[in-house]
Parts: C-alpha cells; sequence; structure tokens
C-alpha cells in the first residue's frame, strides 16, 4: 500500500498546511519515492547509528534548500504518524505509535540542527553562472560553471541542482572534478527520457544562464 499511504501522507500534508505545497515541485512522483525511500533508509539504519547520523545530517544540510524550517518538520511529523496509522491496520497500538513519534522527533531534530550549524558557514543554496556548454552528442553535454560562493565539496559526492525552466524541480548529478582554483567545476550531463532538468541543460541551457545548487551530498 505504498502509493496509498504517499498520496494520503500527501494529500494530508498540503491540506492541513497549504503554504509547504508551494515548497514541492508540481509532479511529486518522484518526491514521494524519495521521501519513503529515505524514511525506509533510516528505519533500517537504526542500529548503525554512525551512518545514520551522517545520514541525517546531509539530509539536514540539502533541505535548507527548500526552506525548510522546525515548523514544517512537525508538520510533516504529524502526517506521517496519520498516514501510518491509517495504513497499518489492526497492526497500529499506542506502542508502536510511541516508537514511531520518538524515533520521528530524534531525526527531525538531527536534520534541524545539521541545518543550524550549516547555517554559520554556508548559504541554503548557491547561485552558479553556466561558463561554457559544449555539446559532446545529441544527448550529451559538459557544462562548466561558477558557483557564486566556495562549494565545499567532498571526492565522490554529489550536488542537487534546480534549472530556470523548472522551478522547485531538484536532479542529481555526479561532479566531474573538484571545485579548482578558478572556482569552476565541470557537470557532464545526458538527457534522459522525460528528464526535465536532464533535458534542459542539454538542450536549453547556454552560458551566462544561472542555476541553483544544493549541498553536496554523499561519502
Amino acid at each position: 500500500v505504498a502509493d496509498r499511504m504517499a498520496n494520503y501522507f500527501y494529500s494530508r500534508l498540503f491540506i492541513e498546511n497549504p503554504g509547504i505545497r508551494e515548497m514541492f515541485p508540481p509532479a511529486m512522483d518522484q518526491q514521494r519515492e524519495r521521501f519513503f525511500g529515505a524514511l525506509v533508509r533510516i528505519v533500517q539504519s537504526a542500529d548503525r547509528p554512525d551512518f545514520l547520523d551522517n545520514f541525517l545530517e546531509q539530509l539536514g544540510r540539502d533541505h535548507r534548500k527548500f526552506g525548510a524550517k522546525p515548523a514544517h518538520y512537525e508538520a510533516v511529523g504529524r502526517a506521517l504518524i496519520a498516514a501510518l496509522k491509517r495504513y497499518s491496520g489492526e497492526a497500529w497500538n499506542t506502542d508502536i505509535e510511541s516508537a514511531w513519534v520518538g524515533a520521528y522527533s530524534l531525526a527531525a531534530q538531527a536534520m534541524i540542527e545539521a541545518a543550524r550549524r550549516a547555517a554559520l558557514d554556508t548559504p541554503d543554496w548557491w547561485l552558479a553562472e553556466i561558463v561554457s556548454h559544449e555539446l559532446r552528442a545529441r544527448d550529451l553535454a559538459v557544462l562548466t560553471i561558477r558557483p557564486d560562493q566556495p562549494f565545499p565539496y567532498e571526492a565522490g559526492q554529489y550536488v542537487s541542482v534546480e534549472t530556470p525552466w523548472w522551478p522547485r524541480v531538484w536532479r542529481w548529478f555526479s561532479m566531474a572534478n573538484a571545485q579548482r582554483e578558478d572556482n569552476l567545476f565541470e557537470l557532464h550531463v545526458r538527457a534522459i527520457p522525460a528528464g526535465w532538468v536532464s533535458y534542459a541543460l542539454v538542450n536549453h541551457a547556454r552560458p551566462a544562464d544561472v542555476i541553483r545548487l544544493g549541498h553536496a551530498t554523499g561519502t
């Protein structure tokens, strides 16, 4: 019942908090998958505290790009518990509810604290100018971009990108190199079928266009 539960969760969240809908993309398919994928990952990592702490810290930093505030975490928690209760059937009881409330509260607090720490020395997001756009094949482009501020990055990480053609639609891309001394790095982007962001970056982006970057994520 994952699809029905996801639909109920977001419907309840948006009805109770209409202003939150503006933070999300028009099409919610991937958003639903990502949210519940993260939820499952958190539950499965309960006995791996080091991994879980790192995962939640990265989530908290990255969610700053959406404008996430502590009140939003509270709203998400209420909608989540309501959805879990509705679709757990007879398995739901007060002990399970207490466990979920406690687990979500700890996760949310870890993300809120990570966002607070990150705000001390990094922006919520970066604006990045496309310096060059080289079409290597019909569906493949190399973009050289310049963030407006130094961009913290570790080998193996990837970055979420939002384009002006699809506001609030973010997609992940691996960086082709660490940021150079001239403050530039490359994205090698292949346009995929129905890929809103990748298609726009390959076929519409040009030098002097500006895109938005979230925090680098991954290990």
